[in-house]
């Protein structure tokens, strides 16, 4: 079963019985939506999931409210769906500007967090704030997109990603179609926490998906061993480290069937997992 909806200004998609075993929020990248997270929930929620995403403030559906693009303001909007349309707590799994929101969803709101997945967080390690902070790439970006139109974009990312599953690019350029032009007007905040130390406030079990550097990956060896070294390695401690070897940023895109292997491991685990606050 798959289900619609806007919680305020949130748009959100589900997939999936709510009474399913496993609860399961979806959270994506910047520039990204809900959709793009299709083949994921499509193939977990025929396993016993329910599997929520919403569209980021700004992002697909969800309108952009006139105040600071923060990833605190975007973890708050998170926890509301988690409350209020799953219902219990999640398994939270985050791509990027996503595992970062996913991260301070569960240091501020512990008691809704079964388990994190962080696919290539945005822990930037020399971040590169241009104006109103906001990450230096965003402005052309934007502007790019919205002069171009989906046939463009989709040829765009063919061309640009010839390795991502094809499934991918029509949500890819229909998500870079519906940004809310004000998202490049407000002030940002990407950079409120130091995110690869405070994950040594994160109380519960953590996998971490990385690619490759240099092919786009953002988080660093050198950050994998930091973060390792607060944690401890699975099963005696808390992180597992998945590296999946040459793909960049947005490694389910590229190795869609390791990054489902992987999450069925977890949500299988997860489905007898407490939540980190109780």
């Amino acid at each position: 079963m798959e289900t619609t909806g806007t919680l305020d200004r949130i748009a959100w998609r589900a997939w999936g019985e709510p009474d399913a075993p496993t609860a399961v929020l979806l959270l994506h990248g910047v520039t990204d939506a809900g959709e793009v997270w299709r083949p994921v929930a499509e193939h977990l929620a025929p396993r016993g999931a329910y599997v929520v995403a919403p569209d980021a403030r700004g992002h697909g559906g969800s309108t952009l409210p006139e105040e600071p693009f923060t990833i605190a303001a975007l973890a708050s909007d998170a926890a509301r769906v988690l409350r209020r349309v799953i219902g219990r707590p999640a398994l939270v799994v985050g791509h990027s500007m996503g595992g970062l929101t996913a991260q301070e969803l569960t240091l501020a709101h512990p008691d809704l967090v079964t388990g994190l997945v962080l696919e290539d967080p945005a822990w930037v390690s020399a971040w590169q704030a241009g104006e109103r902070g906001m990450p230096s790439w965003m402005p052309p970006a934007l502007a790019a997109y919205r002069s171009a139109s989906q046939e463009q974009l989709v040829a765009q990312s063919r061309a640009d990603n010839p390795g991502w599953d094809e499934a991918v690019h029509e949500p890819w350029a229909a998500a870079k179609r519906a940004l809310a032009p004000g998202l490049t007007d407000v002030e940002h905040q990407w950079d409120a926490r130091d995110w690869a130390a405070a994950m040594a406030e994160v109380p519960l079990p953590v996998t971490l998906l990385t690619g490759d550097v240099a092919r786009g990956a953002i988080v660093t060896p050198a950050q994998v061993e930091r973060v390792e070294a607060l944690l401890g390695r699975a099963p005696d401690g808390n992180l597992t480290h998945v590296p999946v070897p040459g793909v960049g940023h947005c490694i389910r895109f590229e190795a869609q069937e390791r990054v489902l292997e992987v999450l069925d491991e977890v949500v299988s685990r997860a489905a007898d997992q407490p939540a980190a606050g109780r």
